[in-house]
């Protein structure tokens, strides 16, 4: 019988104690982080790299890592940063190996995340005049800002975690997602409904 049952709500508690329970020997422990976490990371290292089989050995090697040396690591206060963080730092090693582009070249235009409303073409569907200025103003975000939006509704980190991944003050997360998504707000019409087009991509 499987000693940890479905969980979702990503409670750090929880995690805490899975982690624990693995780091002493408990290999159902390890199988639960993987089970959780392993698609979560495909979904952002796809966003990083089009390269699937790249993005699996990065993965692979998160969880080799994780279970080869996780005795020896300390309990990270946030097992879903410390995941995301490392892959994507094994991704960008790759990279960097791959392509011989600096890895701050790398860093700068990494992120490909793409929102539904930015591909729909407006010959097919018949966009009034918000739904476009919305999705020039979505076409117009860089590569960090994407990242940033990704991160902020598709985990459960913090807006420091954020910041340690991307790089930049917490404070400067925290700021630039309410100008991001003031500056969406500023395009909508007088329908709120406007909001339900803007969706990832697959």
């Amino acid at each position: 019988m499987n000693e940890y049952p479905d969980h979702t709500n990503r409670d750090r508690d929880y995690w805490e104690l899975v982690w624990n329970n693995f780091r002493e020997g408990d290999r159902r422990a390890f199988e639960t982080i993987y089970n959780e976490f392993s698609d979560s990371l495909y979904a952002y290292g796809s966003k990083i790299t089009s390269d699937c089989e790249m993005l699996k050995d990065c993965i692979q090697d998160v969880f080799i890592d994780i279970y080869k040396y996780g005795t020896e690591l300390r309990n990270p206060a946030s097992l879903e940063f410390y995941l995301f963080k490392t892959l994507k730092r094994n991704i960008f090693r790759k990279l960097k190996e791959q392509s011989g582009i600096k890895l701050a070249d790398i860093q700068s235009n990494s992120f490909y995340l793409k929102f539904e409303l930015e591909e729909r073409n407006e010959q097919e569907e018949m966009l009034d005049e918000g739904l476009l200025k919305l999705q020039a103003h979505l076409k117009s975000l860089n590569p960090v800002q994407r990242e940033l939006l990704y991160l902020k509704f598709n985990s459960g980190l913090s807006y420091v975690e954020i910041g340690r991944i991307l790089g930049i003050k917490p404070d400067t997360v925290k700021k630039q997602v309410y100008r991001l998504l003031d500056g969406l707000r500023s395009q909508l019409s007088k329908n709120p409904l406007e909001l339900l087009f803007i969706y990832f991509a697959e």
